[in-house]
């Protein structure tokens, strides 16, 4: 859980260093190289990139490991009417960064396109993959070039063993002879 450990997710900002995809194929060598030697990385990475690392799609579960309140946010989303919570929502999003705002579409024309109970967890699903995947998307895809991929991965998905997922992740990412 991230009340009690450090876990480390990607950062759409980090493309202010020019440089910051070299670090990440860095880094994604380094954990590779560790998975396949065998050895224990007293490191926590977000269940998002875990999945990401195994292949696996991410729903806005996963956003509690990265913001819990934007997280429960979306939970009210999806579990009270709109209009109760006086919600007027487009299909797009803000980014904020370095001092300035961008309106992003999640569709094309999101901007103008409302949010309604009909169509509200499409929203939710488009955000979180937004801010989970498509923000990050070069990151993740500079951390998985570097990243030597054992074998082993071939024979996993997260919902094809009866093991809960910390446990999985455990097993994979510390326990490979």
């Amino acid at each position: 859980s991230t009340e009690d450990v450090c876990t480390f997710q990607p950062n759409h900002n980090s493309k202010i260093n020019p440089e910051h995809l070299s670090y990440f194929r860095f880094v994604g060598r380094i954990v590779g190289k560790a998975v396949l030697d065998g050895y224990f990385l007293d490191a926590h990475f977000t269940r998002s990139l875990y999945k990401h690392m195994l292949g696996e799609k991410v729903t806005h579960h996963d956003m509690e490991a990265i913001d819990p309140d934007y997280y429960k946010n979306l939970k009210m989303i999806l579990e009270y009417p709109l209009e109760d919570l006086g919600l007027d929502l487009t299909f797009s999003t803000e980014d904020h960064s370095f001092g300035w705002s961008e309106t992003l579409d999640l569709i094309p024309n999101g901007r103008n396109i409302a949010v309604t109970e009909a169509n509200k967890e499409k929203y939710v699903g488009l955000v979180c993959n937004y801010r989970m995947t498509t923000a990050i998307q070069e990151q993740i895809k500079a951390y998985l070039e570097g990243k030597i991929k054992p074998p082993i991965f071939n024979r996993f998905t997260l919902t094809s063993h009866p093991l809960t997922l910390n446990n999985y992740l455990w097993l994979i990412f510390s326990r490979i002879p």
